[in-house]
């Protein structure tokens, strides 16, 4: 069992988070108002921070972090710009840092597929990416799908991304990337990658039955770093160590 204090325990992860057995939650915060008082001290005995927060509560969250450069830190918050990434480094200096736009290993494992995929297919087939997610999602496109634009656009070399067409939009170029965001209902998080080429088509896809699912992948990122070396870490670092443990 680990002790953790969450971030953001007011937002859907928040909450989960809290829910979830077989952790003690030491402590729990949240930026709205009135906000965090700038002595507000982290307990001691805890562990490791999780954060499921917005970029605008990061200030929040650097004080609250400031005191104790012993605890490690999860996120998945998303949408974070360059101002959140310095963050990210210089916590990274004092702490272990998990950080990863989904929590879920299946989006993890279609990430990889996604590489493989670009790396056989070569330029004859073109991508479009369609995400699905909740009606109260604040960012768009998803963390995610900015993720695997980035696998693709990194194992191409170049492109870029065209956030969904409309009018006379004209042909699609060589190096275009289409992104399409829906919002809607209680949507946990689905995407697809539509994979397009001369006479056939490939379709892979992920699809959250329910946030639990990404509630249970910080905590699994959360046994993980404790007591790791300061540094970012990731996704591909947790999997690798699962495959080691087996």
């Amino acid at each position: 069992m680990i002790s953790i204090a969450v971030f953001g325990s007011e937002g859907r992860m928040g909450r989960l988070l809290q829910e979830e057995t077989g952790t003690s939650v030491l402590a729990c915060y949240d930026s709205r108002p009135p906000g965090l008082d700038a002595d507000t001290p982290l307990p001691d005995g805890v562990e490791v921070v999780i954060d499921f927060s917005l970029p605008s509560a990061w200030s929040d969250l650097d004080r609250l972090l400031e005191r104790r450069k012993d605890v490690a830190l999860v996120t998945g918050t998303t949408g974070i710009g360059p101002e959140g990434e310095e963050l990210l480094r210089k916590w990274a200096l004092v702490r272990p840092v998990f950080r990863s736009a989904n929590m879920s290993l299946g989006v993890f494992v279609l990430g990889r597929l996604l590489a493989e995929a670009a790396q056989l297919l070569g330029d004859d087939f073109d991508l479009e990416i369609v995400e699905f997610h909740h009606r109260g999602k604040v960012d768009s496109p998803s963390g995610t799908a900015i993720r695997l634009f980035e696998i693709w656009r990194d194992s191409r070399n170049a492109a870029h991304m065209l956030n969904g067409r409309h009018g006379a939009a004209g042909p699609r170029t060589p190096d275009e990337i289409g992104m399409h965001s829906v919002r809607g209902g209680d949507v946990a998080g689905e995407h697809q990658l539509h994979l397009l080429g001369d006479g056939e088509r490939l379709l892979l896809s992920h699809a959250a039955t329910g946030r639990r699912t990404f509630a249970l992948g910080a905590l699994r990122a959360a046994q993980f770093i404790i007591g790791r070396e300061p540094g970012i870490y990731g996704m591909e670092d947790l999997a690798v160590a699962g495959r080691a443990e087996q």
